[in-house]
């Protein structure tokens, strides 16, 4: 729909137009629908379709590029990780670790805390027995020495030895925490 009044055909449908609800009103060019500001009296039509096409309103906004939040705006982009020295990075699955020098001494680890050797030495002479619970493990005994007992044990040297290998693989869990069957001595 033109947004002027004038019609050189009165009241005959005009074919330039694309809207097929267009209904000519004598005298005028604008549909009999049209509203004042392009909106449209129809109710399976929100805006005038010839009005939304004259003003060039039938484009889409054009999105931003890059994430946008749930409304459509542009996400900040975070911000970056401070540096850090080699010896504060830790190695991951995306960055190999450089390969070791052969006349490189080991680093010495630091003993985990609580996991020392005189911490492992002061629970044996406690002589005491721990029963951790957990759903997915089910009782695990902390003990001084192992007993035999049916049941799951681990000594602390192995707790630290765990606990090491998981510090070696980061982002690492137990998932289980099975006892081996004793070979059968007839069987040797």
């Amino acid at each position: 729909m033109a947004t002027n009044d004038s019609n050189k055909t009165q009241g005959a449908r005009d074919t330039d137009f694309g809207c097929p609800h267009y209904e000519a009103v004598p005298g005028k060019k604008r549909c009999r629908h049209y509203m004042e500001g392009g909106s449209c009296d129809r109710p399976d039509e929100f805006m005038c379709v010839e009005w939304l096409r004259l003003n060039k309103k039938t484009k889409p906004a054009p999105k931003p590029k890059g994430p946008t939040d749930l409304f459509g705006n542009p996400v900040p982009e975070p911000k970056k990780p401070k540096r850090t020295t080699p010896t504060q990075q830790r190695p991951t699955a995306a960055t190999p670790s450089p390969s070791p020098i052969v006349d490189d001494i080991p680093e010495e680890l630091e003993p985990l805390r609580g996991l020392t050797t005189d911490d492992i030495e002061g629970f044996k002479k406690l002589g005491v027995e721990v029963c951790l619970e957990s759903e997915a493990f089910g009782e695990v005994w902390l003990v001084p020495e192992y007993t035999g007992a049916d049941r799951k044990e681990i000594t602390p040297e192995h707790t630290a030895t765990i606990a090491r290998v998981m510090e070696a693989f980061p982002g690492s869990k137990v998932v289980s925490f099975e006892k081996s069957p004793k070979p059968d001595k007839e069987a040797e």
